[in-house]
């Protein structure tokens, strides 16, 4: 049995990701808890593609995502 659910370790512990700007094509980082950001070179909106997890899915995924956020705003 794992001490916390392994598949929302990309939302309580987020890792950088290297992502196209769509708009002026230089790389900027979006953090995998993150779903767009402002590109900071031009400006723009830069989205991550959205993969399925286990919030797609889980029945405890709700009770999951407040203790994740209770967590951030403790640290």
């Amino acid at each position: 049995m794992f001490p916390y659910c392994p598949g929302s370790s990309p939302f309580s512990e987020p890792i950088p990701e290297l992502v196209i700007c769509p708009h002026c094509g230089k790389e900027v980082e979006i953090f995998t808890n993150e779903g767009s950001m402002k590109c900071y070179y031009c400006g723009g909106l830069v989205t991550r593609e959205k993969r399925p997890s286990c919030f797609d899915w889980c029945a405890y995924a709700a009770r999951c995502i407040v203790e994740i956020e209770a967590q951030r705003r403790k640290s």
